[in-house]
């Protein structure tokens, strides 16, 4: 049981106090309706010394629940529950007992107290014991109920962090494969260029392991990640690819999941050139109530209907929905006037 544990003498005082503050409202208002009768100082000090010696002995109550556990299972309940029958009446007996003595010794009695009067509130108080077993096993189960939720969403979130993870290793590799295919293809022929756009692959790939462990960066370091990447690219197609860039200053601020531009820009490079290897990107970024606008928009001749999604943005939807759930947006558009229109919305966290 993990109630025990939490439970403080503090916790069981406070809860016997109101106990005994209630009692004390209810004997005085008998008292003044006249229903029972006013004997002055033993009046006042029955209900304090019940809710003295009912929190003495509850630790002691909580501690035959822990040990003696009527939810550990099936082959132990009916010996536990008879345990728990003669403890209670066992409990009760003490517990009337050090009530009535303490009462008589400090109203000023002598004698002993007579078993009579020992016995005659037994069947009073047995039920407090089973009470107090009850708010035992509830608290524990409520304990026990909040672990195991503490406990599920903690393991949803490491599962759904490695998935993050895999997911964005699998676009290191695509791309590494792409751009080193892309410097072999400038080495024979162009090997002042193979070179710059290795040491921009260089580059890249240290920024991008020194954030390798983050799933979000701010939109300015993503961008500067592109910049590197068309930077590559520039120099492979030799001046035959533009780029512009149009970023509002309000999204600025915003984060992103790292590496979501890239595999998008990627596909933008692939598809967005003519058949002279001629065309250009635009990527554009902007701020709307509590959502973030992205585009990649490049000017080639568009996807056919039937062209399917590759890895890059396959990966880039799963890591979305896997991020935000429903709340984004990702879609393949034709461009207005020629070429194809990524759009993003997502929603806008700093």
């Amino acid at each position: 049981m993990l109630l025990l544990h939490r439970l403080t003498w503090l916790r069981i005082a406070a809860a016997w106090g109101f106990f005994t503050l209630f009692m004390l409202v209810l004997v005085y208002a008998q008292a003044l309706v006249g229903t029972a009768p006013w004997h002055g100082r033993a009046l006042l000090l029955a209900p304090l010394i019940y809710g003295l010696t009912g929190a003495l002995l509850t630790p002691f109550v909580f501690w035959l629940a822990q040990r003696f556990d009527l939810t550990a299972g099936r082959a132990r309940w009916l010996p536990y529950l008879l345990l728990h029958a003669g403890a209670s009446v066992v409990l009760t007996i003490v517990y009337r007992a050090i009530f009535l003595s303490t009462l008589f010794l400090t109203s000023g009695g002598q004698g002993p107290v007579s078993w009579a009067a020992i016995l005659a509130g037994v069947n009073t108080w047995v039920p407090i014991y089973w009470l107090l077993l009850c708010v035992v096993y509830g608290l524990d189960y409520h304990a026990r109920w909040q672990h195991r939720s503490v406990e599920a969403s903690r393991l949803a979130a490491q599962l759904a962090q490695s998935q993050l993870q895999v997911l964005k290793q699998q676009l290191n590799p695509h791309f590494l494969f792409n751009t080193l295919n892309g410097i072999a293809t400038l080495i024979g022929d162009e090997p002042k260029a193979a070179q710059r756009m290795t040491a921009k692959l260089g580059e890249f790939l240290r920024l991008v392991l020194d954030h390798t462990d983050a799933q979000q960066v701010p939109l300015t370091q993503e961008l500067h990640f592109i910049q590197l990447y068309l930077e590559m690219e520039q120099v492979r197609f030799a001046g035959r690819l533009a780029v512009t860039v149009q970023v509002a200053p309000a999204a600025r601020l915003a984060v992103v999941p790292h590496l979501l531009l890239q595999p998008l820009v990627e596909n933008a490079v692939r598809h967005g050139l003519s058949a002279a290897g001629v065309g250009s990107i635009h990527i554009e970024a902007d701020r709307r109530g509590d959502q973030l606008l992205l585009a990649v928009r490049d000017s080639g001749p568009g996807l056919a209907p039937a062209t399917s999604r590759g890895v890059g943005l396959a990966n880039t939807e799963q890591r979305l929905q896997m991020l935000y759930g429903e709340r984004y947006v990702l879609a393949l558009d034709p461009a207005p006037d020629q070429g194809t229109v990524v759009r993003l919305e997502l929603p806008f966290l700093i």
